[in-house]
């Protein structure tokens, strides 16, 4: 992925976390299985204000379709703006199977 670039998510709901330091430890937090968490049926807004309350921040998310641009990345962790103008960190995988297609960078025309 490269800074500065515009890009789409195809699949899945990306939480942005207000900071990196959040991000690393909710990426934490999950792979410890230490989140109990809502069902999984849950909407994004439910999983949103459950991880707020969790990790004592506001956790808002992206959806599918959206566009946001890459301005920054460190591993796992990818720091973007949103296209609704919202800043911030999303826990990215990317080389994780089920993440393959997700992401994907807006070609111009």
């Amino acid at each position: 992925m490269n800074i500065g670039k515009l890009y789409q998510i195809k699949k899945h709901v990306w939480y942005l976390y207000p900071s990196k330091d959040i991000a690393a430890l909710a990426a934490d937090t999950a792979a410890e299985g230490a989140l109990a968490g809502p069902p999984d049926d849950a909407t994004p807004a439910y999983w949103s204000d459950y991880l707020s309350k969790e990790f004592k921040c506001n956790i808002s998310y992206i959806s599918e379709n959206s566009i946001f641009c890459l301005l920054g990345n460190n591993g796992n962790l990818l720091k973007v703006l949103s296209a609704n103008g919202e800043l911030g960190w999303i826990i990215y995988p990317q080389d994780e199977e089920w993440n393959k297609g997700s992401i994907e960078e807006v070609k111009e025309t």
